[in-house]
């Protein structure tokens, strides 16, 4: 697969040398807004606090920036903790919430919805009917059925929670001196832009988009005033981030079919709408990979090396994900059983690891998809289980528990990840940081991650389960130097562009984007001179 360049405003400057970054930054507050925070409390028995940080990419990410500036971080009060807190925070007149340490590397803010409009926003409008969309999941002969229901849960729950993100970020912004850089994050937020530029037609605003960003025509699903809605939201930003080429080109088309009087330009990847122009690029996230390795050799991640040879054969193939319907794991399973089907040369000498997270069980279609999972795994070892030897060929490890499945990706000989459509996929890059066995990635064409890693991985369509089963084939017979070759290159590929270097590529464009502003701004009133530098200077 031929990889296509990162498309961004300027060429990325040297990471050790951003002085457009730095003068970005220099005297102006940096807020992100994402449903979930950096930090989860807990309201212990004896009135106090504690408090636990996340691991997401995005926490990684401004962690490893941050240094001095102390982000604010505006998010959603999601546990009781997180709602005491911030009464606390509100009782006691505190603008914002520092977590404990000596340290801290971010300040919050909390946003409180209701406990009913944050079901509505979160468990009814952003998940499941966003993400299905998005991900292209829904069976759209029997769903979604858009009701009045829907719409409540619209108007009540999703409107009402971005406003008051927008209403909370606004607040923060009138404590700052210069105009703060806003950072918004993700599919729960899409409406937040376009009423923060309706209170403040100078901020600067970026929004990145976590998962897949589906054509035009899947975006029927949802009635005209809801996709309007969220594009003329989202255009309310002056970049939007997407992880892929292919995303952002979605966007674009998408904008240009349902906003009336948005003119596109495809070269120039960007969109001018009501008088403003949003650009669009691709920033594909990444993994932190220091702190990737560090867990993986941690005494918690070792202590999983006692038992997981358990499951180890001669040879061995490892898929890590959540139970979900996106990440294809029943069609997995099938290619696997047709793999050994044609060829039984391999038949009590490969055994495939599944390491499996429950995810959203709440969700009724996430319910089912797991059913689907176990029946599929008990048919296959069934039909292959040697009672002599006491072989069976599919090791089903349940439960969510990170170490564990960084202490496996450095063992596998296969890594499949046969994902429908992924925003990016971070265990392909996980795994191939970390393999010690110059082990061989399948990857999916829909995931995100083929655009970086695809010229090195054995790429197979989703769908195409005889297809996937050769490559399974393939994989396991590859030369020792073939698969040396393309696992260092994998390797590399993943340390050359790492999380910290995602959040910085973004710094880089917003900076010239808003720099640029004020050039134009400058110009405007006649305060350049014909060499287009300050005559302040």
């Amino acid at each position: 697969m031929t990889t296509p360049p990162m498309i961004r405003v300027v060429p990325p400057l040297q990471a050790e040398s951003r002085p457009a970054q730095d003068q970005l930054l220099d005297g102006r507050t940096l807020i992100i807004a994402s449903n979930r925070g950096p930090v989860t409390f807990t309201l212990e028995e004896d009135g106090s606090f504690s408090s636990r940080k996340g691991s997401g990419g995005v926490v990684t990410a401004v962690s490893a920036i941050a240094r001095n500036r102390q982000p604010v971080w505006i998010a959603a009060a999601m546990t009781e903790g997180d709602r005491a807190r911030a009464e606390l925070a509100q009782q006691n007149g505190e603008g914002l919430i520092s977590p404990p340490g000596d340290a801290p590397e971010f300040r919050l803010r909390f946003v409180v919805p209701t406990a009913e409009s944050y079901h509505s926003y979160y468990n009814e409008i952003s998940n499941p009917l966003l993400w299905f969309l998005q991900h292209y999941l829904w069976d759209t002969p029997r769903s979604p059925d858009i009701t009045a229901a829907t719409w409540k849960a619209w108007h009540e729950g999703y409107v009402a929670v971005n406003r008051l993100f927008a209403e909370e970020i606004l607040a923060a912004c009138s404590h700052c001196e210069q105009p703060p850089v806003i950072m918004l994050q993700d599919y729960h937020l899409y409406l937040c832009a376009g009423f923060i530029r309706e209170q403040d037609p100078e901020a600067i605003i970026q929004h990145f988009v976590h998962i897949p960003w589906p054509d035009p025509d899947y975006w029927r699903l949802l009635p005209m005033t809801m996709r309007r809605s969220i594009l003329e939201g989202m255009l309310g930003n002056d970049i939007v981030g997407l992880q892929t080429p292919s995303h952002a080109r979605s966007f674009m088309y998408t904008c240009e079919a349902y906003v009336p009087g948005a003119s596109v330009d495809y070269a120039g990847f960007s969109v001018e709408w009501n008088g403003r122009r949003t650009d669009v690029r691709s920033y594909p996230i990444s993994v932190d990979t220091a702190a990737v390795r560090r867990a993986a050799y941690s005494k918690e991640a070792r202590s999983h090396d006692r038992y997981l040879p358990n499951h180890w054969n001669e040879f061995t193939v490892l898929r890590v994900d959540r139970a979900e319907p996106s990440k294809n794991i029943v069609r997995g399973f099938q290619a696997f059983d047709r793999f050994l089907e044609a060829h039984e040369e391999f038949q009590g000498r490969v055994n495939f690891v599944a390491i499996t997270v429950p995810s959203r069980m709440d969700v009724e279609e996430y319910q089912d998809y797991l059913d689907d999972v176990s029946a599929v795994v008990g048919r296959i070892n069934a039909k292959y289980a040697n009672v002599e030897t006491g072989w069976q060929p599919i090791h089903m490890i349940m439960g969510e528990n990170y170490p564990r499945a960084l202490a496996a990706m450095k063992w596998y000989d296969v890594l499949l990840v046969n994902s429908i459509i992924d925003g990016m996929n971070l265990v392909a890059k996980e795994g191939a940081l970390l393999n010690e066995r110059n082990g061989v990635l399948i990857l999916s064409e829909g995931a995100g991650a083929a655009i970086q890693m695809g010229d090195d991985a054995i790429m197979v369509a989703p769908a195409d389960i005889e297809g996937t089963a050769d490559a399974i084939y393939q994989a396991l017979t590859m030369p020792l130097a073939e698969r040396r070759h393309h696992a260092d290159r994998l390797r590399r590929t993943v340390e050359d562009d790492d999380v910290a270097e995602w959040f910085r590529h973004q710094l880089d464009d917003i900076a010239a984007r808003a720099l640029g502003n004020a050039e134009v701004a400058a110009a405007e009133q006649g305060i350049l001179d014909s060499k287009g530098s300050s005559s302040a200077d």
